[in-house]
Formats: C-alpha cells, sequence, structure tokens
C-alpha cells in the first residue's frame, strides 16, 4: 500500500552523479528544521548521468520508478532536482545598488560577457554589501549562476516523463548554503562561530567548500572520486570466491552473502595498516588519498589567504565515500588536522537508522526560499 504524504512535502532528487539519491520531507520555516520521512539510493548504469547532466532519461526513469514502487511511495508528485557539473557557470558578483530591473541586466551582462549567443538561465542571491574602497559607495555582493536552458529543459522533461512535476531545480552548492547556515554539526560544532572544509566524496567527483562562520566562500567541484577502491575491492571479492573467512576477506572485512555483488563502502576499511595488507587495493587507496589530500590542502591554503578567514577548525566528510572504515581517521592522519564523517546536522531530522551523509545535497534543496 502506498503511503499517504502531506501535500506540503516535496520528491528531492539529487541527480548529481549515477547513484542518484532520492527523499521525500519538507521544510518547517518556522523551526528551521527539514524533516525527511524516506530517503533512498537508486544505483544507475555508469554514465547514466554524466557531469551532472541526463545522459540516459530512459534508464534513469526505469530505475527511478522502480524505487518508488520499492520505497512504496506514489502520491508525491511535486519535485525538486538537485545538481551539480560543469554546464553550471558560478561568479561571485561586487554591483552597484540600483534597481532590481537595473540589477537583473547588469548580472546577465556580468556573468555571461558581451556579445554571447547562449541561451542561459540565470538566478542571482544578493548575499551582503559592502563600502567601495575608494568611492565609499554602498555594492551589493551577488553570487550568480548561469545554466544552459536546454539542460533545464532536459530535466523538466524527465520529470514529466515520470509524471513528476516540477518545483524548481537547484544546484549542489546553493543547497549545502541554504543547509549549513546555522545550526550545530555532530552535535558539538556550531557553525556561526567556526570556519569549517566541507568534503563531499563522491563516486567520480569531489567538491570541496569552504564555510566561513554560516556561509560558503568558496567551492570547488574536482573531477576524481572514490570509485577505483570500490572497483578493486569488487575485483578481489571475486578472486577470493565469497569465502568470508579468508584472511583476504578479513582485510576488507567483507561479510555480505556471495549474491550480493556490489561490496558496500562500509565493508571496506582505508587505514593505511589494513591496505597494506593487500597490495592492489593499496595502491588505489594511495592513489586517492594523494589526490584528495593535495586538493584539500590547496583550496584551504588559498582560500584563507584570499579571504582572510580564521584557520579551518574541522574537516567534515560526506557523501558516499564518507562510508569507508576509517576514511575520516586516515585523512586526519594524513592532513594532520580533526576530520569527522558528517553524521548530524541540529536541523535535520530523519527517519529512524537514517545516514545523513549521502543526503546532505537533498536536505539543503528542501529549504525553499521563494
Amino acid at each position: 500500500m502506498a503511503i499517504n504524504l502531506s501535500s506540503s512535502q516535496n520528491l528531492v532528487l539529487d541527480m548529481s552523479s549515477s547513484e542518484l539519491k532520492l527523499a521525500i520531507g519538507s521544510f518547517n520555516r518556522k523551526t528551521g528544521i527539514v524533516m525527511l520521512e524516506k530517503v533512498g539510493v537508486v544505483p544507475l548504469e555508469l554514465d547514466a548521468i554524466s557531469d551532472g547532466a541526463i545522459s540516459d532519461s530512459f534508464g534513469i526513469e526505469m530505475a527511478l520508478k522502480h524505487a518508488l514502487a520499492r520505497l512504496e511511495i506514489s502520491r508525491i508528485k511535486n519535485t525538486i532536482i538537485t545538481t551539480d557539473g560543469s554546464f553550471m557557470h558560478t561568479r561571485d558578483l561586487e554591483l552597484p545598488k540600483v534597481k532590481d530591473d537595473q540589477l537583473k541586466d547588469m548580472v546577465k551582462y556580468e556573468i555571461m560577457g558581451q556579445g554571447t549567443n547562449k541561451d542561459m538561465s540565470i538566478d542571482y542571491l544578493v548575499y551582503g554589501t559592502k563600502k567601495d574602497e575608494e568611492t565609499q559607495a554602498d555594492k551589493l555582493l551577488i553570487r550568480a549562476t548561469a545554466v544552459p536552458k536546454d539542460t533545464v529543459t532536459d530535466f523538466r522533461d524527465f520529470l514529466k516523463s515520470m509524471d513528476l512535476s516540477p518545483v524548481a531545480m537547484d544546484s549542489n552548492p546553493n543547497a549545502i548554503r541554504k543547509l549549513f547556515r546555522d545550526g550545530i554539526i555532530n552535535g558539538n560544532v556550531n557553525i556561526t562561530q567556526s570556519t569549517l572544509l566541507l568534503i563531499e566524496l563522491s563516486g567520480a567527483t569531489t567538491t570541496i567548500t569552504i564555510l566561513d562562520k554560516g556561509f560558503p566562500v568558496l567551492s570547488r567541484r574536482l573531477q576524481f572520486g572514490h570509485s577505483n577502491i570500490r572497483s578493486v575491492a569488487e575485483s578481489l571479492r571475486k578472486i577470493q570466491g565469497g569465502d568470508n573467512q579468508s584472511s583476504l576477506a578479513r582485510r576488507l572485512n567483507i561479510t555480505k552473502s556471495d549474491s550480493e555483488v556490489a561490496v558496500p563502502v562500509e565493508d571496506i576499511d582505508v587505514w593505511h595498516e589494513t591496505v597494506a595488507e593487500t597490495p592492489s587495493l593499496q595502491s588505489a587507496v594511495n592513489a586517492y588519498f594523494k589526490s584528495l589530500t593535495d586538493a584539500v590542502s590547496r583550496t584551504a591554503q588559498f582560500s584563507i589567504s584570499k579571504f582572510h578567514i580564521d584557520s579551518i577548525s574541522t574537516c567534515f566528510l560526506y557523501g558516499s565515500g564518507a562510508g569507508y572504515k576509517k576514511i575520516d581517521k586516515e585523512l586526519s592522519r594524513q592532513l594532520g588536522t580533526q576530520v569527522e564523517v558528517l553524521n548530524t546536522v541540529s536541523t535535520v531530522s530523519g527517519p529512524r537508522d537514517f545516514m545523513l551523509p549521502q543526503f546532505v545535497n537533498c536536505c539543503g534543496a528542501l529549504i525553499r526560499e521563494d
């Protein structure tokens, strides 16, 4: 029997990768709490979603319909999509205070440039003001994002083919901005009093966000992910033939039944002493951590220098890769700083046994400001 959920709730789809995430929930404006009722992960064929854009509409539709049926969800039609990819162009601007229609034209000119023929959808946020150093005139601080209209149309048409009603198309960086403007992380870190580094660990990409007292001053999406670690673990599992008591299985901490093909990331221990016993896995893990630590170090150093922010107190991990066993301890060891998996945010409430790291973008996208 399908669940008859409140009409105030939305279905939100994080379609930034081929491991699509979905959630049913709502945002209470009075309390500032995101309430989730149902969540799920929809594995897709590799490259069904490529760089945050739809590549295989039919395949995604079939997989998503199956997932909605499995979760017994059929009556929620209002749908929000959030994604991220190189097709999104985001800029921070400083513009004079003018009327709204003039400001809209100025933002369009600044983000698109002069003489462009591209057909883009542009949205922007005024997040503060500052004084011009020379004239002392007030300037608006603006974050603007442009997306090709044909990409927006692809997502809208996809939802219509699913018999879903489009509510909004969001971007993951904007979802992060909304979710982390206040609250407490992991029960003890006050967002508005801290400078934090958020790291989304996805299969094909890694996104690093510098969050300074509740505002993301910088977000970088990098073209490397953790999928190779899982691929090597799955290859090793096939070699060991499902003998969960073998030394190889113990080193990988694999305890699932032979019928399950995929190795869950939470069954793979990436601690340096553990992977040292399995050279092929060690090679994949070492390559990943080298890219990760280099990217984190460069981003942190650049942000501290450019934005004159405080030193970063804690790194928080989320995304599918946050589930690797001891990944927070290993990254902390290599970076020489505090690293934690982002397990709770005081502004999010979910169902029993809800694991937040994979659904962070969904939570932020449910927060509607319009």
